[in-house]
């Protein structure tokens, strides 16, 4: 079906490309933070079995996650926050335009924590937009971008992270709505101090309730840098973070 933006502009809402990763319970799927593996399990009490194929009358399952780790989700500022905030309240628009940039991460030398770190620099993030013109969604894509990624171990790894000028900088440019194919825009060990969160979302001097971050994404390489229209799908989750399907549409005419 075609869904026009303007007089010439449409795109074809039975084209779009999911950038989410699966939530699955097998054991070579995505997974950040050290938490537990997906279980899906069938619900079982007295007689009763939540399986067909062990001789129950439906599929009845008890699904656990931890959105954060074990795939791609998105989350508010209640992620960081003393405050109650949750993704529910939070994100109240699910369409949005946006730019696909990629970037090559800096080795730097890290001197507090001895280790070669791979960071996105305020000059990654301009060198790879294209005519911005105001989109309100920025998608990261790291380089190399390999199919691993959908399947990467990341617990223990410091893969690469944001820079506080880099998010400083994104926020100067209007983004609300920042995807990455990472699972933090943090370092994975920093002493809690999440500052590329912090600066996102100015917490706590001034909390922006309506921006969110998604991460663990794949964006595959047949999606060219450029520009498109989003869809974040999330559950009506009242918790910091959710499960989420990221769809990007091509903007045609």
């Amino acid at each position: 079906m075609k869904l026009y933006l303007n007089t010439e502009e449409y795109i074809d809402t039975d084209k779009g490309v999911d950038l989410s990763i699966p939530i699955s319970s097998h054991s070579d799927s995505v997974n950040a933070w050290y938490v537990n593996p997906v279980k899906i399990e069938p619900v079982k009490s007295g007689s009763f079995v939540g399986d067909v194929n062990q001789g129950g009358t439906v599929n009845f399952k008890d699904v656990t996650i931890n959105p954060h780790g074990n795939g791609t989700h998105t989350e508010c500022v209640g992620h960081i926050s003393k405050e109650l905030y949750t993704i529910n309240q939070c994100l109240k628009s699910f369409h949005h335009k946006a730019q696909v940039i990629s970037v090559s991460p800096k080795k730097i030398q890290n001197e507090v924590f001895n280790q070669i770190d791979q960071v996105i620099t305020k000059d990654c993030i301009s060198n790879g937009l294209s005519n911005w013109s105001h989109e309100n969604t920025l998608i990261v894509r790291t380089l190399p971008n390999e199919i691993e990624k959908k399947k990467k171990q990341y617990s223990g790894s410091n893969p690469p992270y944001f820079t506080k000028e880099a998010i400083s900088f994104i926020n100067e440019i209007g983004v609300e709505h920042l995807m990455v194919d990472l699972p933090s825009v943090d370092r994975e060990v920093d002493h809690g101090a999440l500052t590329a969160h912090k600066t996102f979302w100015s917490y706590p001097e001034n909390p922006q309730l309506h921006k969110t971050i998604s991460e663990l994404l794949f964006i595959p390489n047949e999606l060219k840098d450029g520009k498109y229209i989003i869809q974040i799908q999330i559950m009506s989750l009242e918790n910091d973070a959710s499960p989420s399907k990221i769809v990007a549409h091509e903007i045609l005419k």
